[in-house]
This record gives structure tokens, C-alpha cells and sequence, in this order.
């Protein structure tokens, strides 16, 4: 369990946290399930953070790591297309060309981007949803380059991405990995899955059985296909209380929306609710690799 500190505070020891609104507690949990033999699903949380490294300096002991401006939270969840081959491959360089997308290349400027349009009559360059979704395409494409050098021109991966800025989530989005927001004991969805069967759920629900295998077809995804990427965006303002949470689909296929709502409303450690919701999808079949990240908002 990690806790970390909202972007307009600066860490200050001894403060309680109903003192600090926007400090973010976050854990996470990973399992292969009860089918597979390997885990190709790929997570990250982390801070995001400029940093200095300092190798020498007068005085003399004035050495170390220095911290600088925090830019959020970070969330990142991948689940390798096993079926197009090198599924863990996929997902693993995915989670690392989005987030060093965001170290390496997203303007710091875009953390704070409210103030760089009021000084940028064109400020869209700046913009946090643009950088995600440029991030999920750089994905997309390096998944495609590493994937035709080991020959396996098919391998992809879902990513969903959640920043938290409090007071502000985004969240970017391909493939059917889901985001949730829970708020005031109600789960709301935040992606869409992006498979066959949604699209023609979404013009006739009751055309498609349960077992579909179009359930398991991606429309879109990074890497797995010639289309290139197309990111969902969704921006969503947060309050003390809600909860965040991004899951693969060896979660969904087997937990219900009302029972993750009913775990949620626990009042364990975010660790232990991980757990349970893990152990309640092995418990139901276990068909696929389970990957669970919650973060709350204090």
C-alpha cells in the first residue's frame, strides 16, 4: 500500500489526512488465475516526479536524490493478447512507452495546464487528455515495431491509464480493461470496452449470448492490428471519498459490477479488498489472468 501526496501539497509530516484533501492511497494486486500458465497481464503505480540526482556538490555531504514538483498519480494497467502471441511481451512494453512517454516527453507545464492557457491563446498542445492519448499511441506503435522484430506481427495488449491531479482523474483507455469510479457506495464505469460484441450490444442487446467469442474480439487495441490506436479519453472531477478503480477483464468476466461495489464498500485496507476481489474471480473459475488497482482519495 502506497500513499501519496496531492499535487497542490507538498509533503509535510504530521498532518492527518482529512487535514490534506486530495491524498491518494493506492494498491494493487496481480494473479495468473486458475487456466493460464503465465501471467501476461502488466501494472504500474507510481508518483510522477522531477527529480535531481546530485553527484557532487560544495558543501561537502549536499549529495542526493532532491525532489521537485509532483504531477500526480499514475495507474497503469495492460493485458497481453496471449492469443496473437507474446502477450506478456505486449503488455510489459506498453506499460513502459506510455509512462516514459509521460517522463520523457509530456511537457511538465501539463500538470499544471490551467495556468499555461491563461498565459497560451492555443493551449490544446498542453492539454493532460491530448498527452495521454499521444502516449497510448506511442504504445501502440512501439508494441507493433518490437512485435514484427520478434515475428509476431499480431501481438498486442489493452492499456487503460488513470492520472489523478486532484482535484481532476484522467483517464485514457484502449482495449477492455476497465475504469471505475466509485462514489458515495455507487460504481459508475468509466471506459467502454472495445470489443465486437459491445459495438453490437450498443445497437441490439440482446443479440449476442454471454459466451460469445466476440466478447473477446478488440476493435482496438496497441498493437494486434494495422489500424492505429485510438485512445478514450475521460476527464473527471473528484472529491474526498471516491475511489478509483482499474481492472483487466479476468476480473469482469466472473465478478459482477454490485459485488466490486460490495467490496469496495468494505471497510478492509485497500490490500486486503484487492485480495478479495481476486479470490472471489478465482473462486468463480479463475478463467484468466486478474489484475486489480485501487486508489482512494482522502
Amino acid at each position: 500500500m502506497t500513499i501519496h501526496q496531492p499535487i497542490e501539497t507538498p509533503p509535510h509530516s504530521g498532518q492527518r489526512l482529512a487535514e490534506r484533501p486530495g491524498q491518494v492511497e493506492t494498491a494493487g494486486l496481480s494473479d495468473v488465475g486458475r487456466a493460464r500458465s503465465r501471467n501476461e497481464d502488466a501494472y504500474l503505480i507510481a508518483t510522477l516526479q522531477r527529480s535531481m540526482v546530485v553527484h557532487d556538490a560544495s558543501p561537502p555531504g549536499a549529495h542526493g536524490w532532491v525532489p521537485g514538483e509532483t504531477a500526480g498519480t499514475l495507474l497503469v494497467i495492460a493485458d497481453g493478447m496471449g492469443g496473437q502471441g507474446s502477450g506478456d511481451i505486449a503488455s510489459q512494453v506498453a506499460v513502459n512507452t506510455t509512462v516514459g512517454y509521460l517522463l520523457n516527453i509530456m511537457p511538465w507545464a501539463a500538470a499544471r495546464s490551467n495556468v499555461v492557457a491563461g498565459r497560451d491563446s492555443a493551449p490544446s498542445i498542453w492539454s493532460v487528455r491530448e498527452q495521454l492519448s499521444s502516449a497510448l499511441v506511442a504504445g501502440d506503435s512501439t508494441v507493433k515495431a518490437v512485435g514484427a522484430q520478434a515475428g509476431s506481427p499480431r501481438m498486442g495488449t489493452t492499456l487503460t491509464m488513470a492520472l489523478i491531479q486532484f482535484p481532476m482523474l484522467y483517464v485514457a483507455h484502449v482495449g477492455d480493461t476497465r475504469g471505475y469510479l466509485w462514489r458515495g457506495r455507487e460504481l459508475s464505469r468509466l471506459t467502454t470496452d472495445h470489443t465486437v460484441a459491445q459495438q453490437i450490444a450498443e445497437r441490439d442487446p440482446n443479440f449476442l449470448e454471454k459466451d460469445s467469442a466476440l466478447h473477446n474480439m478488440l476493435w482496438n487495441s496497441l498493437g494486434g492490428s494495422e489500424d492505429v490506436a485510438r485512445p478514450q479519453l475521460t476527464k473527471v472531477p473528484l472529491a474526498q471519498g471516491d475511489f478509483i478503480l482499474l481492472c483487466s477483464d479476468g476480473l469482469t468476466k466472473h465478478v459482477s459490477d454490485a459485488e466490486i461495489s460490495q467490496v469496495l464498500a468494505t471497510p478492509a485496507p485497500l490490500a486486503a479488498r484487492c485480495a478479495e476481489l481476486v479470490g472471489r474471480a478465482n473462486a468463480a473459475g479463475g478463467s484468466d489472468n486478474i489484475t486489480v488497482l485501487i486508489a482512494s482519495i482522502g
